[in-house]
């Protein structure tokens, strides 16, 4: 991996489309893109062993495994070029009821820091109409939430 960006530990973006009942295939064939997860409302999931069911139908496209850097402003490029081609058809889908917004993970290395975006970068989000928020976290963040979800598995239940 690229390390150019010192202060940060793991980052990348997400675009993300949710609705109420659409089927996320017609997201793929608006856009021409292969998602790089989707679910659909009624599907049922498990987490933390517990089984529940979609209430919407989501349609999601990572950078995760796509762009090798620490610097989160590359990990928007890499979807803002697959997405300023397709801007026409992201108003489609809104105005079929489809929601957007990208999701930004940021994971610090050290504790502090924070990622930079350029003019450039938040013209061409502006451009899109598109909320950007970031998921961040802090150094040992991980270890943390994954020691509360093993302590949770673990409790009896009341």
């Amino acid at each position: 991996m690229n390390d150019d960006y010192p202060t940060c530990e793991k980052t990348y973006v997400t675009i993300r489309l949710y609705h109420n009942s659409a089927d996320p295939s017609e997201v793929s064939a608006a856009l021409g893109l292969e998602p790089t997860d989707i679910q659909r409302v009624g599907e049922s999931y498990e987490r933390r062993g517990i089984s529940r069911v979609y209430r919407l139908s989501g349609w999601f496209l990572c950078s995760n495994t796509q762009v090798e850097s620490y610097d989160s402003a590359k990990h928007l490029d890499w979807l803002l070029q697959r997405l300023q081609p397709r801007q026409a058809a992201l108003e489609g889908l809104r105005s079929q009821g489809w929601r957007m917004d990208i999701a930004c993970l940021w994971d610090s290395h050290a504790g502090h820091g924070g990622p930079t975006l350029s003019a450039d970068i938040l013209r061409r989000l502006a451009a899109l109409g598109v909320e950007l928020w970031f998921d961040v976290y802090f150094f040992g963040a991980y270890d943390r939430i994954r020691q509360a979800n093993q302590a949770d598995a673990i409790q009896p239940n009341a």
